[in-house]
């Protein structure tokens, strides 16, 4: 029974990790170190190493970035939406005056969609820079 423990442990703990952007290799390497303790001594992993999140912070803690995970992904969402939203109905409006939206002339609602979508692409390429920088530097550190 505490073998499949242990792996259901191992497996949280691999995917905390790599949620983390900590290299597969080092993964490998950490996961099967806190198996080979957790089989040699038959300790409970919870009462030995505490949470996989606990235990993932030890190697990477948890980034701004993904802490704030779900408030990143609904401004993306807004931004998409908002986008989209603005360019069709800037382009409608361009092909039919009479198509209103809040008072605004069409290349004022173009406009801003143009900087919603602007946005967007700069909030995915910034999660990504970051994402990379932290493997990279977490390399550099490990």
């Amino acid at each position: 029974m505490s073998g499949t423990r242990d792996d259901d442990y191992g497996t949280a703990l691999e995917d905390e990790l790599e949620l983390r952007d900590v290299p597969s290799d080092e993964v490998d390497l950490i996961v099967r170190e806190v198996r080979s303790h957790l089989a040699e001594s038959g300790e409970d992993p919870l009462e030995t190493f505490g949470s996989p999140e606990h235990y993932a912070d030890q190697f990477a803690p948890r980034s701004w970035t993904r802490r704030m995970l779900w408030g990143l992904v609904a401004l993306s969402g807004l931004l998409g939406a908002g986008a989209g939203f603005l360019l069709l109905s800037g382009v409608f409006g361009l092909m039919d005056p009479s198509m209103q939206l809040w008072g605004w002339a069409p290349s004022i609602r173009l406009t801003l969609g143009t900087f919603c979508l602007l946005g967007l692409v700069a909030l995915l390429t910034f999660m990504v820079t970051e994402s990379r920088r932290r493997r990279a530097s977490w390399r550099v550190r490990g």
